[in-house]
């Protein structure tokens, strides 16, 4: 909810003038309070409001302190309009802020908004995104062992392979351990599809696109897990994702792109202002705190 309340505090002060802010900040009866870290218009914030935030909503200090910013914001601009007179309706109003403003903002920024011209940049800018890469898909019996007993147990079981009419009656056998007798760990295992780019092992993958057909491998492979005979299930073709395949994709991260846009100007309207400052004695208190915000220079 950062981004968000942020956005409502900062969209509210952009239209409101220094001396409205300092009538009603002479209105208010200002509490005193100790270990100030940061202040928000005539508001203060201390260290220990930062760590009970910190306990009631396990969060880190940075959190913290920027949700009890955000809440200071709010509700100095619920005074000022009226909208409410303590903090009993605090709740309500930040919900009513947040509709508002993310309505306005969606609706001026949807997808159906974004022209084609825009969509036919933003697929040739990004042109290697929508290339699928080829993918194969595999299975493999490993030998937990990678010694030579290890090698010589997996191209046997390769050979099983390479000679069955249906390679996964060997599997079958070996799904569960394996014939009696072993006296190495056997298992059996069906893989996802994956792109030579895959977190895979690196002799695993090399060995399974160097493959020229779907099948068993001619040679057992070696890793840190042991010993592979593995199998090619299926190879699947790359192939390039046209314009009108990704367009709705396309239009919805545009979309989204410009709506952040808004809230970045917002934000920096804000900042602009120096609304929020923080103490620097306060702020000593909470230095060993994980996660606080840099200090406004």
């Amino acid at each position: 909810m950062r981004i968000v309340f942020v956005m409502f505090g900062a969209a509210a002060f952009v239209g409101c003038t220094a001396d409205s802010q300092e009538s009603q900040i002479d209105q208010r009866e200002i509490p005193v309070v100790a270990d100030v870290v940061a202040r928000v218009g005539g508001q203060s914030i201390g260290a220990s409001e930062v760590e009970s935030r910190m306990a009631t909503e396990e969060v880190s200090a940075e959190a913290a302190l920027e949700h009890l910013i955000d809440e200071a914001l709010l509700i100095q601009e619920a005074e000022r309009f009226g909208f409410a007179e303590d903090r009993d309706g605090e709740r309500s109003v930040e919900r009513l802020m947040v509709r508002t403003m993310l309505h306005d903002l969606e609706k001026n920024n949807t997808p159906e908004s974004i022209s084609e011209e825009e969509v036919g940049e933003a697929y040739a800018l990004h042109a290697k995104k929508f290339q699928v890469p080829e993918r194969r898909r595999s299975w493999h019996i490993l030998v937990e062992d990678q010694s030579e007993v290890g090698k010589a147990l997996a191209e046997s079981i390769l050979r099983e392979l390479q000679q069955a009419d249906d390679p996964r009656t060997v599997y079958d056998r070996y799904s569960d351990g394996g014939p009696d007798g072993l006296n190495l760990d056997v298992k059996a295992e069906d893989l996802p599809a994956i792109t030579m780019q895959g977190k895979f092992k690196k002799a695993y993958k090399i060995a399974l696109f160097a493959a020229e057909s779907e099948g068993p491998l001619k040679k057992a492979v070696k890793t840190s897990y042991g010993w592979h005979a593995i199998v090619v299930a299926e190879i699947l073709p790359g192939n390039v994702r046209t314009i009108d395949d990704a367009e709705e994709e396309i239009r919805e991260l545009l979309s989204q792109k410009k709506r952040f846009a808004e809230l970045i100007t917002i934000v920096q309207g804000l900042e602009a202002q120096g609304l929020v400052q923080y103490d620097d004695q306060g702020v000593e208190r909470l230095l060993s705190m994980p996660g606080l915000p840099e200090r406004a220079e």
